[in-house]
């Protein structure tokens, strides 16, 4: 059973044949009362303070984990968009060289075709080169012909 400030003020002492000089009793119970209502006050203001304080305690460490999570999540979230950044950049890259290969594929077939275009140009003027010169040559032979029967 608690002890509160009106219990001791309100405590009565039996009396005896040789017993305690009442008033000093009841002075010393009045300074105990006193003393005790302050410190039953001070302890109840404490109690009042340390159920706040653990009040708030609690929400802190609620706040604590709630930011482990959010920080645990957040790694997580940074983890994932790296991975998807890397496959992205791979993707990327496997493009690029897959689209090179491509080009360079189309670019030697252009050559190859200007190559055999070159060759076919190249015998063109060769035939051409050939037929103008018999002509030329049929022609000489023509005009010495005619000169000769022009001079004879």
């Amino acid at each position: 059973m608690a002890l509160t400030p009106i219990d001791i003020q309100n405590k009565e002492f039996r009396k005896g044949v040789r017993g305690y000089n009442t008033e000093e009793v009841n002075k010393f119970l009045e300074s105990v009362s006193k003393e005790f209502e302050g410190v039953y006050a001070e302890n109840f203001e404490l109690r009042d303070k340390v159920q706040r304080l653990e009040a708030e305690l609690k929400q802190y460490r609620q706040l604590e984990s709630t930011l482990q999570q959010t920080m645990v999540l957040a790694q997580q979230t940074a983890d994932d968009v790296k991975q998807a950044a890397r496959h992205e950049a791979e993707l990327l890259v496997k493009e690029a060289e897959q689209e090179k290969a491509k080009r360079m594929n189309e670019a030697q077939k252009k050559l190859d075709q200007v190559n055999e275009e070159i060759e076919g140009l190249q015998k063109r003027r060769e035939m051409i080169r050939t037929q103008l010169k018999s002509f030329l040559l049929a022609q000489l032979d023509l005009a010495e012909a005619f000169e000769k029967d022009r001079v004879s």
